[in-house]
């Protein structure tokens, strides 16, 4: 279940069945963890940074890791000193938090619990179509020598198929990377969710949660470029305490 959780003043949003796995700690944002922001606040401002969440949460800022998101299929393991031009973070050691950022693209959680380790996707139309979140679970496979069932799959809040429609040349290219437009859209109203789906369907991955909440119809909770423009990010953040 998806949930909003309340701590220290601040709120955010959590799945219950992650909740249960030891030593995790992961949180969806919403505009409600921005509340110390105003509606008219430059976009830098709204999207740098959450000064409430990371203290809520235990983490220290120093323990972050991020990337700089250029919507590709580009997987990296995260370093202290930079950050790469990449969609996804593969962590595998405790004590290290990956986030990303969106506002309407796909976050997208997968956790090997056994191994302590996760990979964290930011999953926009390109990236989805480019495979990233097969991408990512594979490097996590890899890294771990887990199996694919081991794996739970978390997605958050993002555009779903009722509010995203797109060109016949994206559903065009979507069709030339392998995906079945049968599944994955309705006429010209792309469901990013079922593509990223079927390709953890496509690996055995055990377990996939979905938020089951679209930014477009909930802009008043969360933020979404296509219904507000740039008016801020949501934060996906995960890693597994030391």
């Amino acid at each position: 279940m998806f949930r909003e959780v309340k701590r220290r003043g601040i709120s955010y949003f959590a799945f219950t069945e992650l909740e249960e796995i030891p030593g995790l700690i992961h949180a969806f944002t919403s505009r409600q963890t921005d509340l110390t922001l105003t509606d008219d606040a430059r976009p830098s401002e709204v999207a740098s940074d959450k000064p409430k969440l990371l203290p809520a949460l235990g983490v220290h800022p120093s323990q972050t890791r991020t990337v700089r998101q250029v919507h590709s299929d580009r997987v990296v393991a995260p370093r202290e000193d930079c950050s790469p031009a990449a969609d996804g973070l593969l962590v595998t050691e405790p004590g290290q938090f990956a986030i990303v950022r969106t506002a309407d693209c796909l976050p997208v959680l997968a956790v090997a619990p056994t191994a302590r380790a996760l990979c964290l996707v930011h999953a926009g139309w390109r990236g989805t179509r480019d495979h990233i979140v097969r991408e990512g679970v594979e490097r996590l496979l890899e890294a771990t020598g887990c199996s694919a069932r081991e794996v739970t799959a978390a997605f958050g809040p993002c555009i779903r198929v009722c509010c995203y429609q797109v060109g016949e040349e994206v559903l065009e290219q979507f069709s030339r990377r392998g995906h079945d437009l049968a599944r994955v859209a309705e006429g010209r109203m792309l469901d990013l969710a079922a593509a990223n789906r079927a390709d953890l369907e496509s690996l055995g991955v055990g377990r996939i949660l979905d938020a089951e909440l679209c930014t477009s119809c909930r802009c008043d909770l969360f933020y979404s470029y296509r219904k507000l423009g740039d008016r801020g990010r949501m934060w996906a953040l995960a890693g597994f305490r030391q």
